[in-house]
């Protein structure tokens, strides 16, 4: 910030743009943005958990980016202390377009996102409430995504395309075969969730995902895990300390 003088000799701040800082200024913070940008996309990246904070989802033909889930765009915020501002931007008898802005601990807007979502799509699922839902999700992720330039790390596209898509068959129920953890193990996994404060369906929503990426079945309780799981979740579960909110 500057301070010049008004005719008046009364002194007011003024911003200055950075494109009228001398060269040797100018080229000093690039310098320094450039410097901090690998470690604070290393720490997003160490910070956030695939299959809870993002998931990778199967596109024919290409290799995509991996699709920020609404978790990890929390835990972006929390990390560059950003807390969001969401607002109607424009609503008719045909769709709903919400606003996020994310506001820095001087309440100043740092990001602003954009979410639309068509009222036809949750018509016999959900209604309103869904459809506000999803645009919220979106103009929030997007916020997100723009704050911290993560666009060359994870999208957000791909789950809206997957979630609008009918569902072509329920999941697999587990196998009446496959052995399942006992009594034993599953208050193992709850006493070791409840020793290091993780939240529970957080936890939960992970373990169902990661079986059903290592099985291809879907469980719907702890219970149902299959053995074979049992010591990876187990060792998985410290990593998520401190997640309970």
């Amino acid at each position: 910030m500057k301070l010049v003088e008004k005719p008046d000799d009364t002194t007011v701040p003024v911003t200055l743009n950075i494109f009228d800082m001398s060269e040797s200024s100018f080229k000093a913070l690039l310098d320094l943005r450039a410097k901090y940008r690998v470690p604070f996309l290393t720490i997003v990246k160490s910070a956030l958990t695939e299959n809870v904070d993002y998931c990778s989802l199967p596109v024919k033909g290409k290799k995509a980016l991996p699709t920020l889930l609404k978790g990890g765009g929390e835990v972006v915020c929390q990390i560059l202390g950003l807390t969001p501002r969401i607002t109607i931007a424009e609503s008719n008898d045909k769709s709903l377009l919400m606003c996020c802005e994310l506001l820095d601990e001087n309440q100043q807007v740092v990001s602003v996102g954009f979410g639309a979502r068509s009222y036809a799509l949750d018509a016999n699922s959900g209604g309103l409430n869904k459809t506000t839902k999803m645009a919220v999700k979106s103009a929030y992720l997007d916020a997100v995504i723009r704050a911290g330039a993560l666009s060359s790390l994870f999208t957000m596209d791909l789950e809206e395309s997957q979630e609008s898509k009918p569902v072509a068959q329920e999941p697999k129920p587990v196998a009446q075969s496959v052995v399942l953890i006992s009594a034993v193990q599953c208050k193992e996994i709850e006493d070791l969730i409840t020793e290091h404060h993780v939240d529970k369906v957080r936890c939960l929503n992970w373990i169902i995902k990661f079986t059903q990426s290592k099985t291809n079945t879907t469980i719907a309780v702890l219970n149902q895990l299959p053995n074979t799981l049992f010591d990876e979740v187990l060792s998985k579960i410290p990593s998520f300390a401190n997640t309970a909110n």
